[in-house]
């Protein structure tokens, strides 16, 4: 699958943008308990300005690195502080040698720059998709970028949070099959880390439906009922569902 990450990411920013211009600041993001939609602007705002640190030291940005572009006091300057930095990380990010090797905390290899691209495009993809319900619209994200999007909460991002946040792994195998794009996978948490299996190996349980509908299902935001079905065991389901979030 070719997706265009960066023009994916772009038009994402923009929705994001408008999305926390239109407020109200009271909205409540449903995929983040306890947080508001200023909250989750400067959430993303902050990863992204994280991101671009580490994309043009190809190290971990220190606190004092970030700490000359703060987030505003101001939540009506809340957009333009938003917009100037996702600015500057397309900026990075296009004139990144996706083949560079360099530093990044995912335990993924070999390290190459270009996984950057596909990670904030999938981080800005589910936010948007966040802002927008807060404000009362029907957001949609599209097949084959929610497809890359759970592939890339297999093997990128979901490994990188259990491991900073020392949580275990689910001794158990899973699988997930969408109506939409035909694509599965199946992972094994057996050995302690998360491990996609061969297909045919046998899952205790099952999650299907669409990918948009999967893939917020993972991230623990809320779908319609009986969009994303499971079968099989429900404790091995429910375990694997709740490690998604923020």
């Amino acid at each position: 699958m070719s997706l265009d990450h960066l023009a994916l990411l772009a038009d994402d920013i923009d929705a994001f943008v408008a999305a926390i211009a239109t407020g109200p600041s009271t909205a409540e993001i449903a995929g983040c308990p306890g947080w508001t939609l200023p909250d989750l602007g400067v959430h993303l705002g902050s990863v992204q300005r994280w991101a671009r640190h580490a994309i043009l030291h190809g190290a971990p940005p220190q606190p004092e690195d970030l700490a000359a572009d703060p987030a505003p006091a101001d939540i009506a300057d809340l957009p333009a502080w938003l917009r100037a930095g996702a600015d500057r990380l397309l900026v990075a990010l296009h004139e990144l040698d996706p083949e560079q090797p360099t530093w990044h905390p995912f335990p993924v290899e070999p390290k190459l720059a270009g996984l950057w691209r596909r990670r904030q495009a999938q981080e800005a993809s589910v936010h948007r998709w966040d802002a927008q319900r807060a404000i009362g619209l029907s957001p949609a994200i599209d097949a084959l970028y929610a497809d890359d999007g759970i592939d890339e909460y297999w093997t990128v991002m979901l490994p990188r949070m259990l491991s900073r946040e020392l949580k275990p792994v689910p001794a158990s195998v899973i699988s997930v099959r969408l109506d939409d794009t035909g694509s599965s996978w199946t992972i094994d948490g057996r050995s302690g880390s998360v491990r996609l299996a061969a297909d045919g190996e046998h899952a205790a349980a099952e999650l299907r439906g669409t990918a948009e509908a999967a893939l917020l299902r993972l991230w623990g935001r809320p779908v319609p009922e009986g969009a994303v079905t499971v079968s099989g065991d429900d404790a091995v389901a429910a375990a694997w569902l709740a490690l998604g979030g923020a």
